[in-house]
């Protein structure tokens, strides 16, 4: 999840790196009012803890993906033996077994990231 607010000079996107679940864990770590210099336009202003919004890492997307990705073709390497042998009543099962292993991970992996964004949105101080 990565935490961003608009700057009030110039609207641009400012990034948040704190490692926080909630908005009272922002608030605890940097009170309730802080201010923040905007990278684009050098102007510093006072920003509320209600005005940062969280966003889904776009990050923790990839690696779910490559998870997906390499976790398929490392299950298909080694059932490679069993998925190819002729006549195999159970070749079906094997490959949707290949495929629901790492698609499971794929999306627990997002869902929570989902899930953190949309918890820390909803929180208000």
């Amino acid at each position: 999840m990565k935490l961003i607010l608009n700057c009030k000079n110039c609207r641009s996107e400012i990034e948040l790196k704190y490692p926080v679940n909630d908005r009272a864990e922002l608030a605890r770590e940097r009170g309730d009012k802080f201010s923040l210099k905007c990278a684009e336009c050098s102007k510093e202003n006072k920003y509320n803890v209600n005005e940062v919004k969280a966003k889904e890492s776009k990050l923790i997307a990839m690696i779910a993906f490559g998870i997906l990705v390499f976790g398929t073709g490392i299950i298909g390497y080694l059932l490679k033996d069993y998925l190819f042998m002729p006549n195999n009543p159970y070749n079906v099962l094997a490959i949707g077994g290949m495929l629901l292993i790492p698609s499971a991970v794929y999306m627990i992996i997002t869902k929570q990231e989902r899930d953190n964004a949309r918890r820390f949105n909803q929180y208000w101080i």
